[in-house]
């Protein structure tokens, strides 16, 4: 008789404790749910069910990809951004949970009527997105410079239902209009080349995503001035940058007189994103949204 989904749980539940994989458990259930097309609740009350013959193997292949070092992003070919699924590969950077804090200070900060945004270095294009589904009044552009990651974006856009432009083009040089835009976001590589990282992250995500010059600085300053000259006056930027990086990228801000310029924490408690204004008049704010 076919072993049960638990069986087959417990199973990979110790091959990948046995490997050092941290949090076993979770990831045995992730990939079962996967493996048999269940949602989480549907899984669990499954559990007494047989696995036949093709998912299991299925279930033990992808476990091994785990224990080989793969990310279970990359495993699964998806991660969550936002409460969405995005399609996830080698040609983009894995969105993390702190990200989210771009997307979070940008529908706080900013008025629910019609505006224009660039997600820059979009990857996965899961800020951008994640943008304009909660705010369909908002129109904006998703810019990469690897045509790799935009194809990536344009997935999840399809995805999701997303109606967002992608363009291509390189952060140092943007071929957009002055003026043109209200809100500027972006996720830019910012880890300098000799930083420790992680092996599975050095690895599996692209090194044009992760890494940047002059200590993870240079992407960094590059967006702050093309962010002064595209946005409108009153406009917005929001910017992730390291935990360590957020004092220069306020001086940054400060010579290229952008105004209100402060560090927002994320969830751990570490200085993870900058904002700032063009101009001394942000746009209206909606009190009722308005990031506390």
């Amino acid at each position: 008789m076919p072993a049960t989904i638990r069986e087959h749980s417990q199973k990979v539940t110790q091959l990948l404790a046995r490997a050092g994989i941290e949090s076993p458990g979770l990831c045995a259930r992730v990939l079962g749910a996967h493996v048999a097309g269940l949602d989480e609740i549907a899984y669990l009350l499954a559990q007494n069910d047989c696995l036949d013959a093709a998912a299991a193997s299925r279930l033990y292949f992808l476990a091994g990809r785990l224990v080989g070092g793969e990310p279970l992003a990359h495993v699964l070919g998806r991660r969550e951004f936002y409460g969405r699924d995005f399609v996830v590969d080698k040609n983009v950077l894995i969105p993390r949970p702190e990200t989210e804090l771009l997307v979070d200070l940008a529908l706080g900060l900013l008025p629910d009527k019609k505006i224009a945004f660039a997600d820059l270095g979009c990857g996965t294009g899961c800020i951008g997105i994640s943008l304009a589904l909660e705010r369909p009044q908002w129109r904006g552009l998703l810019l990469d410079k690897s045509l790799a990651a935009l194809a990536v974006a344009k997935a999840n856009c399809q995805l999701n239902g997303a109606k967002i432009k992608l363009i291509a083009g390189d952060m140092f040089a943007l071929a957009l209009a002055p003026q043109s835009l209200d809100l500027v976001v972006s996720n830019p590589p910012y880890i300098g080349k000799d930083d420790e990282v992680m092996d599975c992250v050095r690895e599996y995500e692209p090194a044009c995503a992760l890494f940047s010059e002059n200590n993870g600085l240079a992407h960094l300053g590059a967006i702050i001035r093309q962010a002064w000259r595209l946005l409108r006056p009153g406009g917005l930027l929001l910017l992730e940058h390291g935990c360590g990086q957020g004092e220069k990228v306020l001086e940054m801000l400060r010579l290229a007189n952008f105004t209100r310029v402060e560090c927002r924490k994320d969830l751990a408690g570490l200085e993870r994103c900058c904002l700032a204004w063009k101009g001394q008049k942000p746009m209206a704010v909606d009190k009722r949204r308005e990031c506390q």
